[in-house]
């Protein structure tokens, strides 16, 4: 009727953003007048797509990490982009930064003369770059038993009774008797050098007419059970001698070590010559047939 007020209707666009412009207009209305409202229609650029960027480097230069990158509608929001947003992340592996872990070295695997010594080489990550330090190098080992040669005899307790320290030589039965030592209180031995070795006898004349036990005893510590399963007695030990064995030679590449000369047999008062026969001429039995 025409006392109604004509309605007033409006329209919303929304207008993406860098659109070309453009206008949107309502339908003419219709021949008797009335307006007619629209759905409401956005406005959209023709060329929409994703904008992507360069891959980071790798989170990790040792081992596993992630790369990341820029992903950017260039139309501004999401949506307006085709298809599914492209990946942003990726996982990724490095070893630029990846180092060799090196241990300390171990002994000289040899006490005296050339031997090796090892230690522990580990990387880090999956993979090292460059060469892999090496893990075993050559040594010469130098303890302080090398150069030297001696023998300790203990009576009563073991290792703490009465006791006499021997050089290189050999000892008959005489000799042991005017040395102080008693043949039949022995309780313990010690031998002290790398190359050194002893040789104890039944006898005083090392056995050589009277045919009797012997046992050798390299460098170390023996009690009296020690000393039995050798095969020797401690209440008979009627004679000794005391050797230096061989010392191998180090070559000169090696720090320009060689072996040293061995020192002369220490003289002893009573001894002739190396066959160990006494000076007073006496062929010494052992302690048994002495107490006999």
């Amino acid at each position: 009727p025409a006392s109604c007020p004509k309605p007033k209707c409006t329209m919303k666009c929304e207008v993406a953003p860098a659109c070309r412009s453009s206008t949107v207009l309502p339908p003419p209305p219709p021949a008797d007048g009335m307006e007619t409202v629209g759905p409401v229609r956005s406005a959209k650029r023709s060329d929409n797509k994703w904008i992507v960027g360069e891959w980071s480097i790798c989170s990790s230069q040792c081992g596993t990490g992630n790369q990341t990158r820029q992903v950017e509608c260039n139309a501004g929001k999401d949506h307006f982009c085709p298809g599914a947003k492209v990946a942003s992340s990726r996982p990724c592996e490095s070893f630029k930064a990846c180092d060799y872990k090196v241990g300390p070295w171990t002994a000289c695997s040899s006490k005296c003369g050339v031997g090796v010594r090892q230690r522990q080489v580990v990387c880090e990550g999956k993979e090292c770059l460059g060469a892999r330090p090496s893990s075993s190098t050559s040594c010469v080992g130098r303890a302080h038993t090398c150069d030297q040669c001696s023998m300790t005899v203990w009576g009563g307790d073991e290792f703490n009774g009465w006791q006499h320290s021997f050089q290189p030589g050999n000892y008959s039965g005489v000799e042991l008797e005017f040395a102080g030592l008693k043949c039949d209180d022995v309780s313990s031995i010690e031998v002290v050098g790398e190359f050194c070795e002893a040789e104890v006898f039944e006898y005083g004349d090392f056995n050589k007419l009277h045919p009797g036990w012997s046992a050798k005893l390299a460098q170390g510590r023996f009690t009296a059970d020690d000393l039995k399963l050798k095969g020797a007695q401690t209440d008979d030990i009627s004679s000794f001698r005391l050797v230096r064995t061989n010392k191998p030679a180090v070559s000169s590449h090696h720090h320009n070590d060689t072996a040293t000369a061995e020192p002369p047999i220490a003289q002893n008062p009573f001894r002739s010559g190396a066959s160990g026969v006494s000076v007073l001429g006496i062929v010494t039995l052992s302690c048994a047939f002495i107490r006999a």
